[in-house]
């Protein structure tokens, strides 16, 4: 199993999640967001900010530990 490969594969879903991030982020700054979407917004940040941060320790763990 080639786990430079992998770990580079798992680095490159940790910056595309880090990516999507960035318009939630900048959305919940706007004014006038209602209590529901400011809910949605917050929750799926930190759904995607905990994937980011599972991706990236993967890809440096085994980047690290195989590689």
């Amino acid at each position: 199993m080639d786990y430079l490969a992998l770990s580079n594969e798992y680095l490159g879903e940790a910056q595309k999640l880090k990516e999507a991030i960035v318009p939630i982020k900048n959305r919940l700054k706007q004014k006038r967001l209602g209590f529901e979407e400011t809910i949605f917004l917050q929750r799926r940040q930190a759904m995607l900010y905990q994937m980011y941060l599972e991706c990236r320790f993967t890809g440096l763990y085994l980047k690290r530990h195989y590689a």
